[in-house]
Protein backbone atom coordinates (compact mmCIF):
# COMPACT_ATOMS: atom_id res chain seq x y z
CA UNK A 1 0.00 0.00 0.00
CA UNK A 2 3.11 2.46 0.62
CA UNK A 3 4.65 1.55 -3.21
CA UNK A 4 2.42 4.40 -4.98
CA UNK A 5 4.07 7.01 -2.25
CA UNK A 6 7.00 5.79 -2.46
CA UNK A 7 7.28 6.66 -5.98
CA UNK A 8 6.29 9.68 -5.81
CA UNK A 9 9.02 10.42 -2.96
CA UNK A 10 11.58 8.63 -4.98
CA UNK A 11 11.12 9.94 -8.83
CA UNK A 12 10.24 13.56 -7.62
CA UNK A 13 12.79 15.50 -9.24
CA UNK A 14 11.64 13.55 -12.45
CA UNK A 15 8.07 14.36 -12.03
CA UNK A 16 9.03 18.16 -11.64
CA UNK A 17 10.93 18.09 -14.59
CA UNK A 18 7.88 16.63 -16.65
CA UNK A 19 5.92 18.32 -15.53
CA UNK A 20 7.45 21.72 -16.46
CA UNK A 21 7.93 20.54 -19.59
CA UNK A 22 4.90 19.93 -20.40
CA UNK A 23 3.40 22.94 -19.07
CA UNK A 24 5.78 25.04 -21.37
CA UNK A 25 5.11 23.04 -24.47
CA UNK A 26 1.40 23.48 -23.79
CA UNK A 27 1.26 27.31 -22.82
CA UNK A 28 4.74 29.04 -22.75
CA UNK A 29 5.47 28.92 -26.11
CA UNK A 30 2.07 30.23 -27.08
CA UNK A 31 1.31 34.04 -27.73
CA UNK A 32 -1.00 34.19 -24.25
CA UNK A 33 0.97 31.88 -22.22
CA UNK A 34 -0.67 30.50 -19.14
CA UNK A 35 -3.83 32.92 -19.69
CA UNK A 36 -5.05 29.94 -21.81
CA UNK A 37 -5.52 28.36 -18.10
CA UNK A 38 -8.29 30.98 -17.66
CA UNK A 39 -9.94 31.58 -20.89
CA UNK A 40 -10.68 28.08 -21.35
CA UNK A 41 -12.94 27.62 -18.06
CA UNK A 42 -14.15 31.47 -18.96
CA UNK A 43 -15.28 29.75 -22.63
CA UNK A 44 -17.19 27.12 -21.25
CA UNK A 45 -18.98 29.03 -18.32
CA UNK A 46 -19.95 31.81 -20.41
CA UNK A 47 -21.96 29.28 -22.59
CA UNK A 48 -23.00 27.30 -20.29
CA UNK A 49 -24.36 30.35 -18.03
CA UNK A 50 -25.80 31.53 -21.08
CA UNK A 51 -27.82 27.96 -22.07
CA UNK A 52 -28.99 27.08 -18.58
CA UNK A 53 -29.01 30.12 -16.86
CA UNK A 54 -30.32 32.37 -19.45
CA UNK A 55 -32.36 29.80 -21.74
CA UNK A 56 -33.46 27.24 -19.49
CA UNK A 57 -33.19 29.80 -16.44
CA UNK A 58 -31.72 27.33 -14.39
CA UNK A 59 -30.87 28.84 -10.62
CA UNK A 60 -28.48 27.38 -8.36
CA UNK A 61 -28.55 28.26 -4.17
CA UNK A 62 -32.27 29.25 -4.80
CA UNK A 63 -30.68 32.52 -6.50
CA UNK A 64 -32.23 34.22 -9.39
CA UNK A 65 -28.94 36.50 -10.00
CA UNK A 66 -27.36 35.10 -13.53
CA UNK A 67 -23.77 36.33 -11.81
CA UNK A 68 -24.28 33.39 -8.60
CA UNK A 69 -25.42 31.23 -11.61
CA UNK A 70 -21.38 32.15 -12.95
CA UNK A 71 -20.17 31.92 -9.69
CA UNK A 72 -21.54 28.41 -8.62
CA UNK A 73 -20.53 26.96 -12.16
CA UNK A 74 -17.29 27.83 -12.01
CA UNK A 75 -16.69 26.50 -8.72
CA UNK A 76 -17.96 23.04 -10.13
CA UNK A 77 -15.81 24.00 -13.44
CA UNK A 78 -12.46 24.20 -11.79
CA UNK A 79 -11.76 20.90 -10.83
CA UNK A 80 -13.80 18.86 -13.20
CA UNK A 81 -11.80 20.58 -16.13
CA UNK A 82 -8.55 19.42 -14.04
CA UNK A 83 -10.00 15.70 -14.20
CA UNK A 84 -11.36 15.81 -18.07
CA UNK A 85 -7.86 16.97 -18.74
CA UNK A 86 -5.82 14.33 -17.20
CA UNK A 87 -8.10 11.53 -18.00
CA UNK A 88 -7.92 12.22 -21.82
CA UNK A 89 -4.26 12.46 -21.94
CA UNK A 90 -3.33 9.97 -19.47
CA UNK A 91 -5.10 7.15 -21.84
CA UNK A 92 -2.57 8.07 -24.26
CA UNK A 93 0.37 8.93 -22.44
CA UNK A 94 1.95 5.44 -23.29
CA UNK A 95 1.73 5.94 -26.73
CA UNK A 96 3.04 9.31 -26.72
CA UNK A 97 6.28 8.10 -24.76
CA UNK A 98 6.89 4.85 -26.75
CA UNK A 99 10.60 5.36 -27.26
CA UNK A 100 11.13 6.01 -23.59
CA UNK A 101 9.06 2.73 -22.47
CA UNK A 102 11.18 0.68 -24.87
CA UNK A 103 14.55 1.88 -24.84
CA UNK A 104 15.34 3.52 -21.90
CA UNK A 105 14.82 1.51 -18.22
CA UNK A 106 12.68 4.50 -17.36
CA UNK A 107 9.88 4.90 -14.41
CA UNK A 108 6.97 4.51 -16.74
CA UNK A 109 4.86 5.18 -13.48
CA UNK A 110 5.05 8.44 -13.28
CA UNK A 111 4.31 9.61 -16.82
CA UNK A 112 0.38 9.54 -15.74
CA UNK A 113 1.38 11.54 -12.56
CA UNK A 114 3.12 14.31 -14.10
CA UNK A 115 -0.48 14.83 -16.30
CA UNK A 116 -2.35 14.92 -13.24
CA UNK A 117 0.19 17.63 -11.68
CA UNK A 118 0.15 19.77 -14.93
CA UNK A 119 -3.89 20.23 -14.90
CA UNK A 120 -4.25 20.71 -11.24
CA UNK A 121 -1.50 23.53 -11.68
CA UNK A 122 -3.52 25.02 -14.43
CA UNK A 123 -6.38 24.50 -12.28
CA UNK A 124 -4.77 26.41 -9.10
CA UNK A 125 -4.31 29.58 -11.72
CA UNK A 126 -7.35 29.43 -12.70
CA UNK A 127 -8.06 29.42 -8.73
CA UNK A 128 -6.03 32.16 -7.88
CA UNK A 129 -7.69 34.19 -10.94
CA UNK A 130 -11.28 33.19 -9.47
CA UNK A 131 -10.47 34.47 -5.93
CA UNK A 132 -9.02 37.63 -7.71
CA UNK A 133 -12.12 38.47 -9.05
CA UNK A 134 -14.00 37.58 -5.95
CA UNK A 135 -12.35 39.76 -3.89
CA UNK A 136 -12.59 42.51 -6.24
CA UNK A 137 -16.19 42.08 -5.71
CA UNK A 138 -16.03 42.66 -2.49
CA UNK A 139 -16.78 39.04 -0.90
CA UNK A 140 -13.81 38.03 1.08
CA UNK A 141 -12.93 34.22 1.44
CA UNK A 142 -13.28 32.96 5.20
CA UNK A 143 -11.36 30.23 7.11
CA UNK A 144 -13.08 27.70 5.20
CA UNK A 145 -10.53 28.20 2.10
CA UNK A 146 -8.08 26.50 4.16
CA UNK A 147 -9.68 23.28 3.40
CA UNK A 148 -9.26 23.59 0.23
CA UNK A 149 -5.50 22.30 -0.40
CA UNK A 150 -7.19 19.24 0.81
CA UNK A 151 -9.69 18.66 -1.01
CA UNK A 152 -7.12 19.36 -3.82
CA UNK A 153 -4.86 16.63 -2.33
CA UNK A 154 -7.24 13.90 -2.25
CA UNK A 155 -8.79 15.24 -5.99
CA UNK A 156 -4.73 14.24 -6.81
CA UNK A 157 -4.90 10.97 -5.17
CA UNK A 158 -8.47 10.14 -7.07
CA UNK A 159 -7.21 11.26 -10.68
CA UNK A 160 -3.45 9.39 -10.51
CA UNK A 161 -5.34 6.40 -9.38
CA UNK A 162 -7.43 6.46 -12.04
CA UNK A 163 -4.82 7.43 -14.61
CA UNK A 164 -2.98 4.55 -14.28
CA UNK A 165 -5.57 2.85 -14.70
CA UNK A 166 -6.86 4.02 -18.04
CA UNK A 167 -3.54 4.28 -19.42
CA UNK A 168 -2.65 0.52 -18.45
CA UNK A 169 -6.00 -0.56 -19.84
CA UNK A 170 -5.93 1.79 -23.16
CA UNK A 171 -2.20 -0.35 -23.88
CA UNK A 172 -4.42 -3.13 -24.16
CA UNK A 173 -7.40 -2.24 -25.51
CA UNK A 174 -6.79 0.84 -28.15
CA UNK A 175 -10.28 1.53 -28.04
CA UNK A 176 -10.29 3.32 -24.68
CA UNK A 177 -8.25 6.80 -26.18
CA UNK A 178 -12.03 7.31 -27.74
CA UNK A 179 -14.38 5.85 -24.99
CA UNK A 180 -12.77 8.11 -22.48
CA UNK A 181 -13.93 11.11 -23.79
CA UNK A 182 -17.91 10.17 -24.07
CA UNK A 183 -17.27 8.67 -20.35
CA UNK A 184 -15.94 11.96 -19.41
CA UNK A 185 -18.87 14.11 -21.29
CA UNK A 186 -22.11 11.54 -19.88
CA UNK A 187 -20.07 12.07 -16.11
CA UNK A 188 -19.70 15.51 -16.30
CA UNK A 189 -23.94 15.98 -16.88
CA UNK A 190 -24.40 13.24 -14.09
CA UNK A 191 -22.26 15.45 -11.91
CA UNK A 192 -24.25 18.86 -10.51
CA UNK A 193 -21.63 21.61 -12.13
CA UNK A 194 -24.39 23.41 -14.44
CA UNK A 195 -27.55 22.21 -12.25
CA UNK A 196 -28.33 22.21 -8.50
CA UNK A 197 -28.61 18.90 -6.88
CA UNK A 198 -31.83 20.11 -5.20
CA UNK A 199 -33.78 19.55 -8.96
CA UNK A 200 -32.83 15.90 -9.04
CA UNK A 201 -35.85 13.81 -8.63
CA UNK A 202 -35.45 11.33 -5.60
CA UNK A 203 -35.46 8.11 -7.36
CA UNK A 204 -32.03 9.36 -9.08
CA UNK A 205 -30.22 10.78 -5.98
CA UNK A 206 -28.46 7.43 -5.47
CA UNK A 207 -26.49 8.61 -8.77
CA UNK A 208 -25.41 11.88 -7.40
CA UNK A 209 -24.64 9.21 -4.28
CA UNK A 210 -22.66 6.97 -5.99
CA UNK A 211 -20.77 9.76 -7.68
CA UNK A 212 -17.39 10.88 -5.96
CA UNK A 213 -17.49 14.33 -8.19
CA UNK A 214 -20.03 15.24 -6.05
CA UNK A 215 -18.24 16.21 -3.00
CA UNK A 216 -15.58 17.21 -4.94
CA UNK A 217 -17.83 19.91 -6.42
CA UNK A 218 -20.00 20.03 -3.10
CA UNK A 219 -16.56 21.10 -1.11
CA UNK A 220 -15.12 23.87 -3.55
CA UNK A 221 -18.47 25.38 -3.43
CA UNK A 222 -18.92 25.10 0.43
CA UNK A 223 -15.29 26.44 0.56
CA UNK A 224 -16.12 29.41 -2.07
CA UNK A 225 -18.83 30.88 -2.70
CA UNK A 226 -20.85 29.67 0.21
CA UNK A 227 -17.96 30.09 3.26
CA UNK A 228 -19.23 26.81 5.12
CA UNK A 229 -17.36 23.85 6.10
CA UNK A 230 -17.99 21.24 3.66
CA UNK A 231 -20.13 18.06 4.72
CA UNK A 232 -17.77 15.79 6.57
CA UNK A 233 -19.30 12.39 5.29
CA UNK A 234 -19.09 12.81 1.85
CA UNK A 235 -15.93 14.21 2.49
CA UNK A 236 -14.49 11.12 4.44
CA UNK A 237 -15.81 8.61 2.19
CA UNK A 238 -14.38 10.76 -0.79
CA UNK A 239 -10.91 10.06 0.96
CA UNK A 240 -11.28 6.67 1.37
CA UNK A 241 -12.40 6.14 -2.74
CA UNK A 242 -9.57 8.06 -3.27
CA UNK A 243 -7.02 5.95 -1.48
CA UNK A 244 -8.71 3.03 -2.78
CA UNK A 245 -8.35 3.89 -6.31
CA UNK A 246 -5.11 5.18 -6.07
CA UNK A 247 -3.35 2.15 -4.47
CA UNK A 248 -5.35 -0.02 -6.42
CA UNK A 249 -4.33 1.99 -9.76
CA UNK A 250 -0.52 1.48 -9.12
CA UNK A 251 -0.58 -2.30 -8.40
CA UNK A 252 -2.75 -2.97 -11.74
CA UNK A 253 0.00 -0.47 -13.66
CA UNK A 254 3.10 -2.06 -11.66
CA UNK A 255 2.10 -5.82 -12.32
CA UNK A 256 1.42 -4.82 -16.13
CA UNK A 257 4.10 -2.88 -16.53
CA UNK A 258 6.46 -5.74 -17.76
CA UNK A 259 4.60 -5.86 -21.06
CA UNK A 260 4.45 -2.37 -22.10
CA UNK A 261 7.50 -2.96 -24.55
CA UNK A 262 6.05 -5.58 -26.48
CA UNK A 263 2.28 -3.79 -26.73
CA UNK A 264 3.40 -0.68 -27.50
Amino acid sequence: MLAPFRVLISHWQAIQIFVNRDIRGRYVNSALGLWWAVIQPLALLALYTFVFSGIMSVRLNGSSSTGEFALYAFCGLLPWLAVADALTRSASVLFDQTPLIKKVVFPSEILPVHLVLSALVVEIVGLVVFLVVVIAGGRLPGWSLLVLPIVIALQFFFMTGIAWLLSTLAVYLRDVRQVVGLLLTLWMFLTPIVYPASLVPDRFKWVLDINPMTAVVDAYRAALPDDRMPSPVPLIVFAAVAFTVFVSGHWVFTRSKPTFADLL
